[in-house]
């Protein structure tokens, strides 16, 4: 509350209209025994309207319980009582006081109110309406409930005519409303005063300190000399230049009064960057020994996130509030972060932690910029240069890469790395920086003048050229949180710096990424990552910037429904809570009520990737959903070597990728689960290739997959090289069975994949997809795929991937050429029309608890490519393989296979059938007598008028 009382139970109390007595003891606490409330009216108003019952909050609470049912009683026994009649367990109808949750509407709002006001945490927080001393009262568990009960009864259920309030304790007897608040403000000025002494005190004990740390870091030369001139570019300057004020990084002036409105909500972040904002001693800024696997991060160092969390909410403190203690605190508690900090090595990647006090320190600089004398601004910026960018990591042992033995792998100046993907396309640049280079810019701007040009010239152009389809590369796994969090926060910084936008359809990323959401807080699988990925880890922090860089609410609501509001603290790459209550200054927008509005059931990705992602309705378990691409370029890394492949989901995720990512360049990652293998995709095999006693994995673990390329360092690059080419979409339509677009009929995508494949392997390999939504309950999606393969030599055997995503294995029945898998509540049936195929399973799993060496769900050519040591399971079985057949060897092959869904359990088979025309012009097939789906032949499109028949 307002800072009122130090009391743990506050009252607010209705004045009645006639006296009521009440036995207590001396000392106002009731006496259990004898505590025996009478009167002859009550009112409870609400808009001017008598209320018809009483919402009470005991949750547990003896005192308040019995207190409560006391009033209830003598509500009843004087026939005041106006609620709704109900049964009790004893088949006596009584009148209610209402206890907790409720269906009443005054509970219900009322424990809305409070799950907002918490942030859906209540286990410490409830009220109760009483009597006590001849009053009504509310009574809080302690202030902040009290706060929110007081917020919530005296906008909604009370006039400001009929209020009294009564101190527990009383220390102040009655009064009315305005001489309450009269109070309150008399208390407010008194304890404002308070706080500022005692801030003033501990100022006065900082300055000495903070003084002497100055001159000792000046004498000892301790950051030593910052570079004058960081380097020349070799990229265009940047079309624009920061704003000639501080704050700049992250937030503006005229950003604090949003921040100051946003801070008074009750949310997790909120209460923890005021915790830590109020805390006195918990550091002053300085690190102890280095030791080893500190917080989970392999290595022996020293660097702590927490740390920097406070100096960051110091910094910001010092905005928000304006005392110069936090500013000062701030300074001193980085510079001595920045002295002490020794990192050895931190499994090989040390440049986030770097990077992370590179951006606090910024901060830092910034947003107390008015408090630092030239001296501290010259030990700042030596300060980060050496200690964060400059030179290599205390160990440089510890790896023979030149790269990695550096603190940011992008080098210093950042010249090195790529921008198409890969460590350089994370925050080094675009955070890290880019946020220095906003802090020093008058000060030095050749921070500015080199890495702004980079961004510009480097990053932006790429960004662009990717964004034109819709989303971020790099997938729904972990690494789009770390990389596609980074674009974001440089359009953040470079925003709020120059008030320039640099990307082109930025905007439309995150909000396109809820389009793989299949089913509630499930994700179709997309690079490194599984189905078990859940869209709060992977979209947290992105979600958030999003929504309030670009105002949309219907994101801000897709945020809140996954984070609770909030829940920021620490982190390497993402939201701080002092981030996350700059970030809400952006903008006041507030979540929409519904988070899919305006979102299409229907969605394209366009070039570079070229993929539909359809789906019958929005947040449901039930409805059928399917992920088809055919993918035009590859941005390698932690993409996979996917064109041409499909996922399908219907009460269950029936088919999806292979393979768990663990650790980068490891058999079973860059083998198999990055591999065509783990995929629905077309495998061409050549025998030849294949060694599996070979000392070498690529002999080792060959699969006859996609090729996989490698990291490209620019657009031009990428755009330039062959081998990050991987298909054309050569024709594409979709369509809705209403004019409103909220029925689904189609989505159909077609591609040349040939430039995927090696080219010593193939000549050609189309892929031709259509799903087709059928209105029929029993079987509502079907999905139709034609398959054609030239290879180089006849031997090379195709194959079509099924791979089974439930833990059970298939059923294939080879006669019908059926292969049959449920998982959840969902079934999946394919039916192969092929002829000259045979069917193989690639997969198998030991009952009991998962062991790598007992299952065959991570299989190559009938090998487990997971290694024992390493037993992550992906809780597959594995797949089922469809080969042309050795004795019909040909280098031309074709499949044509016929998917559908229905529940699990439900045995009844629908009826597929082959479609042929004359002169083999035409492969296809009828679905259920309903739905006839044709693929000419010709890799042309067909101009010409088709004759055909059913067989």
């Amino acid at each position: 509350m307002k800072n009122l009382l130090k009391l743990i139970t506050v009252m607010l109390c209705l004045l009645l209209s006639a006296s009521i007595l009440a036995a207590c003891d001396g000392g106002g606490t009731p006496i259990e025994d004898e505590w025996t409330p009478t009167g002859a009216e009550v009112t409870l108003i609400k808009g001017g309207e008598t209320a018809s019952y009483v919402c009470v909050y005991a949750n547990g609470d003896s005192i308040a319980e019995t207190a409560a049912m006391k009033f209830k009683g003598a509500l009843a026994e004087n026939s005041l009582l106006t609620a709704p009649r109900i049964a009790s367990s004893a088949d006596k109808y009584d009148e209610e006081i209402l206890f907790g949750k409720t269906d009443r509407k005054v509970s219900v709002d009322a424990a809305a109110y409070l799950d907002e006001k918490s942030g859906g945490n209540t286990t410490n927080l409830h009220w109760v309406i009483h009597y006590r001393d001849g009053k009504l009262a509310i009574v809080a568990s302690d202030e902040r409930a009290y706060e929110i009960a007081e917020d919530y009864f005296l906008k909604n259920y009370i006039s400001g005519g009929n209020v009294v309030f009564l101190d527990t304790l009383k220390e102040y007897g009655t009064m009315t409303l305005d001489d309450y608040n009269e109070m309150i403000e008399e208390q407010e000025r008194l304890a404002a005063e308070a706080l500022k002494a005692e801030r003033d005190a501990l100022l006065a004990e900082l300055m000495p300190l903070y003084e002497a740390q100055s001159a000792e870091i000046e004498s000892g030369k301790l950051f030593g000399t910052e570079t004058a001139n960081i380097g020349t570019t070799q990229w265009a300057k940047a079309p624009t230049t920061p704003i000639n004020e501080h704050p700049r990084l992250f937030i503006t002036a005229k950003n604090l009064d949003q921040v100051r409105k946003s801070l008074k909500e009750g949310n997790k972040t909120n209460s923890r960057f005021k915790s830590l904002l109020a805390s006195v001693s918990e550091t002053d800024g300085k690190l102890g020994e280095p030791q080893k696997d500190f917080r989970d991060r392999k290595g022996l160092h020293n660097y702590d996130n927490r740390v920097l969390e406070l100096i960051q909410v110091k910094a910001l403190g010092y905005l928000i509030e304006g005392h110069d203690l936090f500013g000062y605190q701030a300074i001193y508690y980085m510079k001595n972060f920045l002295l002490t900090l020794d990192i050895q090595y931190i499994s090989s990647d040390q440049c986030r932690e770097y990077g992370n006090v590179m951006m606090t320190a910024a901060c830092v600089y910034d947003w107390c910029y008015d408090l630092l004398t030239e001296e501290d601004k010259a030990q700042l910026r030596a300060g980060v240069e050496t200690r964060t960018a400059s030179g290599t990591c205390g160990d440089p042992s510890y790896t023979t890469s030149s790269t990695y033995k550096r603190k940011m792998e992008v080098g210093f100046p950042p010249s090195s790395q790529g921008s198409v993907s890969g460590h350089g396309s994370e925050g080094q640049i675009l955070r890290n920086y880019l946020s220095a280079a906003v802090a020093f810019y008058g000060d030095n701007n050749s921070w500015w003048n080199y890495i702004a040009a980079r961004v510009y010239s480097d990053y932006v152009v790429t960004r662009n050229y990717y964004y034109q389809s819709g989303i971020s590369q790099q997938g729904t796994g972990l690494y789009i949180g770390a990389r596609h969090t980074a674009d974001l926060f440089s359009a953040w910084i470079i925003k709020s710096a120059t008030g320039d936008m640099p990307y082109v359809g930025l905007e439309n990323t995150i909000r396109n990424f809820l389009g793989y959401e299949c089913a509630p807080d499930k994700l179709f699988t997309d690079g490194d990552g599984s189905y078990e990925t859940k869209p709060y880890s992977v979209v947290k922090h992105m979600s958030y910037m999003s929504a309030y860089l670009f105002e949309d609410e219907e994101m801000l609501k897709w945020a809140n429904d996954i984070t609770g509001l909030g829940g920021f603290d620490y982190d390497t790459s993402g939201l701080t809570s002092a981030l996350f209550v700059a970030l809400r200054g952006l903008s006041d927008i507030q979540p929409a009520e519904n988070r899919y509005e305006g979102m299409s059931l229907i969605q394209y990705n366009g070039h570079p990737v070229g993929q539909y992602i359809i789906r019958e309705a929005w947040n449901s378990e039930e409805s059928a959903a399917v992920f088809m691409r055919i993918k035009e370029r590859n941005t390698a890394n932690h993409e996979h070597e996917d064109a041409g492949t499909f996922e399908i989901y219907y009460k269950g995720m029936l088919t999806s990728d292979g393979g768990c990512y663990n650790t980068y360049g490891a058999t079973q990652t860059a083998y198999f689960h990055q591999a065509t293998i783990s995929h629905n995709g077309l495998i061409i095999f050549d025998a030849s290739k294949w060694d599996y006693n070979s000392t070498s994995a690529e002999k080792k673990w060959y699969s006859g997959s996609q090729t996989a390329p490698k990291e490209a360092s620019t657009l031009a690059n990428w755009l330039a090289s062959k081998a990050h080419e991987t298909g054309k979409v050569t024709g594409r339509q979709h369509g809705y069975s209403d004019k409103a677009e909220t029925s689904p009929l189609y989505a159909y995508i077609a591609g040349d994949i040939t430039a995927a494949y090696p080219q010593e392997t193939v000549e050609y390999v189309g892929r031709r997809m259509l799903t087709v939504y059928t209105g029929d309950e029993e079987f509502p999606m079907a999905f139709f795929v034609y398959d054609d393969i030239t290879s180089d030599r006849p031997n090379y055997e195709k194959r079509f991937l099924l791979q089974i995503s439930s833990k059970e294995a298939p059923t294939i029945d080879t006669d019908e050429k059926t292969v049959i898998t449920e998982n959840g509540e969902g079934r999946l049936v394919l039916t192969c029309l092929s002829d000259d195929v045979s069917f193989r399973e690639a997969g198998g799993r030991n009952s009991g608890s998962y062991n790598a060496s007992l299952s065959l769900n991570y299989c190559i050519n009938g090998y487990q490519c997971l290694p024992k040591s390493n037993e992550v399971d992906d809780k597959h079985w594995g797949r089922v393989e469809i080969y042309s057949s050795p004795k019909s060897a040909s280098s031309k092959a074709s499949f044509m296979n016929v998917i559908y869904v229905t529940d699990a359990g439900n045995k009844k088979m629908a009826k597929v059938r082959n479609v042929s025309a004359t002169g083999d012009t035409v492969e296809g097939a009828v679905f259920d007598d309903k739905i006839v789906a044709l693929f000419a032949t010709s890799r042309e499109r067909a101009t010409a008028e088709l004759t055909c028949k059913t067989r």
